[in-house]
């Protein structure tokens, strides 16, 4: 059986908030996860573990980083230490 998690438990894995995770949701991001009880809206997600993972290691694909967003980050760096 696949684990399922809550709204706040993926919260907290990911350091967001509850709505967040909701709106992720809704918006099929975690493409497996189900709604409880009635299905309206008050009703509490859930979020199969594979969902989880499976984003995780999306998130976790390098991207190159643009050279104009790093000569910012350099910029703001060498800023602060002045």
């Amino acid at each position: 059986m696949t684990p399922y998690y809550t709204t706040g438990d993926v919260a907290g894995m990911l350091n967001v908030a509850r709505k967040t995770v909701a709106k992720w949701c809704s918006a099929g991001v975690y493409p497996g996860a189900i709604k409880t009880g009635s299905g309206s809206a008050k009703s509490e997600w859930r979020i199969p573990a594979g969902d989880i993972e499976a984003r995780k290691r999306r998130r976790a694909e390098s991207q190159p980083v643009p050279r104009d967003q790093i000569d910012q980050l350099m910029d703001a760096a060498l800023a602060k230490s002045a």
